[in-house]
């Protein structure tokens, strides 16, 4: 969607709700950004957001247990939502009923009856949400997005979609882990791309049929529940890593850790679960296709054991191919008639997600104030959410699953 100009604001007085490590990461761009003023902070942990305060001399910045009390005590103008993913659709109602603004974390939440609850909620309040797809605002999909609106690929025939996620690895470790917490990866995860597939693809999905396994981050009988208890800890590539190496908790780039050492202190659950022998209901490495309504064909593989991080995408028209990778510094079209190859650069962008991080809260900025700028509202974001479901319904019961 697209927002249209209504009228300049003074800097946007933001509250950040949920400081794991992704609410930690926004907590400090929106301090550093010039259109937002950290406000306030919401963690359930009073420690952590006292902790953070601390660590970010931020003296001045109210603290809070849960939203509705930080709502009706404090003055601000947005809500910022990084919780847990089956958690967003309450706190999303809450912020929007008070009038406010509201930033949410992909996914907009994991079952369709909160996707429909926040939707009838936005389009009451006159649609004040933002949901965070970063990789939509990364020059990478973004030069592939226009290409195929300027019809260089012709007719959209097939887009296949690859995540390898080294660091996917710690999923097993925290609450993603979980269908209960985050719906498994088929969402807490995948929605990234059943959203670029969506969005590229310009037409509604119509049929999923996905595989998925948990073949490699299964119980191991030689390994503890927890890393610091574990005979393997000092040659394991999957340990917690302070487990090892204590001193990392005096880093001053390690705040995650010390974050971590908070919660531990406050609720028991230690951080250095075992990635093998951890409870687990979701899978390490899958493979969904998708038809859309137009008859394109999509596919989209991830996997969380690969040893590397990277995202490909391919698609394939009447008139040319279009490929490249989030890491590299090109895409490649390969024109059919006459055949050649045309090579573009893409903008080497700090930030992550391929950039897409560094420009989402300017886009925020920009929605809340009422400038033009492109934002996925919750209509749109709940289709990757459902894709996610009917991709699980399809592993589950091992069929195809209409949308």
């Amino acid at each position: 969607m697209i927002a249209t100009y209504t009228a300049l604001m003074a800097r946007i007085r933001t509250v950040v709700v949920g400081l794991g490590g992704r609410g930690v990461w926004a907590a400090s761009k929106l301090q550093d950004h010039d259109e937002f003023e950290l406000v306030g902070l919401v963690d359930t942990i009073r420690a952590r957001s006292e902790l953070l305060v601390r660590e970010m001399n931020l003296d001045a910045l109210s603290c809070f247990d849960d939203l509705p009390t930080c709502l009706s005590s404090l003055s601000c103008d947005a809500v910022a939502i990084f919780t847990p993913d089956g958690t967003h659709a309450d706190l999303v109602i809450q912020a929007l009923e008070a009038g406010r603004h509201v930033f949410v974390e992909k996914p907009l939440d994991i079952t369709a009856d909160k996707l429909d609850a926040v939707i009838a909620a936005d389009q009451q309040a006159g649609g004040r949400t933002f949901v965070g797809f970063n990789l939509r605002y990364a020059p990478f999909y973004q030069k592939i997005h226009q290409l195929l609106c300027d019809g260089v690929a012709g007719q959209i025939l097939t887009i296949q979609a690859d995540e390898f996620y080294d660091g996917g690895r710690t999923y097993f470790r925290r609450w993603n882990r979980l269908r209960a917490w985050g719906g498994g990866l088929w969402i807490t995860k995948a929605c990234h791309d059943f959203d670029l597939l969506n969005w590229m693809a310009g037409a509604p999905p119509r049929q999923i049929f996905a595989n998925a396994s948990l073949d490699y981050y299964k119980p191991r009988a030689d390994a503890s529940l927890y890393c610091r208890d574990c005979q393997l800890l000092a040659d394991c590539p999957d340990r917690y890593e302070p487990s090892a190496n204590p001193k990392l908790l005096e880093d001053p780039d390690s705040r995650g850790y010390r974050m971590n050492q908070v919660y531990e202190q406050a609720t028991g659950q230690r951080p250095d679960l075992c990635l093998f022998n951890s409870d687990k209901d979701t899978f390490d490495h899958g493979v969904a296709t998708v038809t859309f309504a137009n008859q394109v064909i999509g596919s989209y593989t991830v996997n969380v054991v690969a040893g590397f991080s990277d995202r490909r995408m391919r698609v394939s028209g009447t008139k040319a191919m279009i490929e490249g990778h989030l890491a590299g510094p090109k895409l490649v079209v390969r024109h059919r008639d006459p055949s050649r190859d045309d090579e573009i650069d893409i903008p080497n962008e700090d930030g992550g997600h391929g950039g897409g991080d560094t420009k989402l809260f300017s886009a925020f900025a920009a929605f809340v104030h009422g400038r033009p700028t492109t934002y996925v509202a919750p209509t749109e974001a709940a289709i990757a959410v459902r894709m996610g479901l009917a991709a699980r319904t399809s592993c589950d019961e091992r069929r195809a699953v209409e949308l």
